[in-house]
């Protein structure tokens, strides 16, 4: 149907595309410099374009801003009537539409709102009913359902932007965005952003789209060269003990751990915070306030890890994501894709980790095709190496106390009470007394991890095909990673023979037909559907 124009990148600046001196006041202010490639070419041409627009590029590249300046550029803000609407497929990417907005426009006169459902109508009633709004923020649903009440109206719209299009396509909301459509005057203009391009998408701008113009920012690989990708194989039973230990062992890891069922991120993250750790779920059965604070939370770092369904996968913009969690491969590869992108941004590095059962070979082969990366087999650090890290670790909190110590020797002010614990070591060797305090101290720790973090190793069956030659060389935060080298065979027993073999990293191996046997929103026709047991259902989303 179309070519896409493709784009390695310049160096240009934001001055360069002669923007209002407002918008480029808000841009300084934000602490951007220069352009990302999908900002840097669609700027200019939805500036100078007169038709619609089709974007395409991977997630975390800066789309909202390529899109929110020339809308701003172009705006009337003596106008008292809607002139532009965003659609985005979920509450949280349309509220973080609404941020960057409400940032870029600080020195604008701009009125502008949201609407979105899991919040009451009376409030964006009141305010579309007064007039005066010239930008509108939504998700597909309540568009439409405040068009049918006759508040929203679009006789005077100028503008449609399609936020992250494949992913309302894939949520269903194509016919939505149809209806959306048909309300638009006949003088509009459309643009659309998308991370990939199916073919219900290309149809609608087929049938849709008036003279579009397009842009594809072609990268070498689907995913983020800063981010190191690893599947960990383990039996289902055993995918939380396994996050647990990656977690223990990376006493520094701020992530965000996905999840296929609310049911499944409610159990985690109980999991976690019944282990000591601080965690939040965030999935489509909490109301917006429960939703808004979870995030608030995470954003400020009252806790370490948001427990999400895909739901968020699209919504969540936080800076210093260390991991990435997957409780098994999502159903589709483009939303793996979504996933890991939270992590690796602004150039730092990042981590992501699927656990995977061992039927999933076909699963990691698929993703590797698609992202043009190879994944590594994350090997769980044993038992006795999680103490060590323990131990590492409070010596290190200790470290500062150590040297005010030594520094001021008897000037060193303690608790009176110090007395009593003199005179209970007065008699003990300096060994006996570092095996009493350090006993004291990490025996009953020590104990929970021996029973608590105990995991059979995963066995698989033969593959049927030769495995990828070539090997890397990686250790991560306290797990192990290894690869195995090409040639024939099965790796069943491999697993457990890999303590004495750090450092080392291993490919994905044969391929298998069967898809992993993760609890899912939507299981393949024909399937028997098991009943789950476990888990109370109970959710602590709303503790600190």
């Amino acid at each position: 149907m179309w070519e896409a124009m493709e784009f390695i990148g310049v160096n240009v600046s934001f001055e360069s595309f002669q923007l209002k001196d407002n918008l480029l006041k808000g841009i300084q202010k934000l602490g951007f410099e220069n352009p990302t490639e999908i900002q840097a070419q669609a700027i200019p041409m939805l500036l100078d374009h007169k038709g619609d627009f089709v974007g395409q590029a991977q997630t975390g590249t800066g789309k909202t801003l390529a899109f929110l300046l020339p809308l701003l550029q172009e705006l009337n803000t003596k106008a008292k009537s809607v002139q532009a609407i965003v659609i985005a497929p979920t509450r949280e990417l349309a509220a973080q539409v609404y941020t960057e907005l409400e940032n870029v426009s600080k020195f604008n006169e701009v009125k502008a709102m949201t609407v979105y459902g899991g919040v009451p109508y009376d409030r964006q009633i009141s305010q579309l009913k007064k007039k005066g709004t010239q930008i509108v923020v939504g998700t597909p649903g309540r568009v439409i359902d405040l068009i049918d009440r006759g508040v929203l109206k679009l006789e005077d719209c100028k503008n449609l932007i399609l936020d992250e299009a494949d992913e309302m396509l894939n949520m269903g909301f194509l016919d939505d965005v149809k209806r959306i459509i048909t309300e638009l005057p006949e003088q509009r203009k459309i643009w659309m952003f998308s991370a990939t391009m199916p073919k219900a998408i290309s149809d609608l701008v087929k049938y849709e789209f008036q003279d579009p113009q397009f842009l594809k920012v072609k990268k070498q690989n689907l995913t983020n060269d800063n981010i190191d990708q690893y599947y960990c194989m383990l039996n289902r039973k055993d995918f939380q003990k396994g996050l647990r230990v990656i977690i223990e062992a990376n006493k520094d890891a701020y992530g965000i751990i996905f999840c296929e069922t609310r049911h499944e991120s409610r159990t985690v993250a109980d999991h976690l915070m019944d282990s000591g750790l601080s965690a939040l779920a965030l999935h489509g059965d909490l109301s917006q306030a429960q939703r808004d604070f979870a995030m608030k939370r995470f954003k400020d770092k009252k806790i370490r890890f948001l427990v999400c369904t895909d739901i968020a996968a699209r919504g969540i913009d936080v800076s210093h994501v260390s991991h990435v969690f997957n409780m098994g491969f999502p159903r589709q590869t483009e939303s793996y894709v979504h996933r890991i992108g939270r992590t690796g941004r602004a150039g730092e590095h990042g981590t992501a980790i699927t656990f995977v059962s061992p039927n999933a070979r076909y699963e990691i082969k698929k993703v590797e095709r698609t992202t043009n990366q190879v994944l590594k087999e994350y090997l769980l650090p044993t038992p006795s190496e999680i103490k060590k890290i323990k131990v590492e670790g409070d010596l290190e909190k200790m470290e500062k106390l150590k040297e005010a110590v030594q520094t001021l020797e008897k000037q060193f002010n303690v608790d009176d009470s110090y007395g009593i614990f003199e005179n209970f070591f007065e008699d003990l060797s300096k060994e006996e007394i570092l095996k009493i305090l350090f006993s004291s101290r990490f025996n009953r720790e020590f104990r929970l991890i021996e029973e608590g973090l105990k995991i059979t190793p995963a066995s698989s069956r033969p593959e049927r095909r030769g495995n990828r030659g070539g090997s890397s060389s990686r250790r991560n935060g306290g797990g192990r990673s290894r690869s195995r080298r090409g040639g024939q065979g099965s790796d069943s027993g491999e697993r457990s023979s890999r303590s004495g073999r750090r450092g080392q990293s291993r490919d994905s191996g044969g391929r298998r037909d069967s898809r992993d046997g993760s609890d899912s929103r939507g299981q393949r026709s024909g399937a028997p559907r098991r009943r789950r047991r476990g888990g109370s259902g109970r959710s602590r989303t709303a503790e600190a």
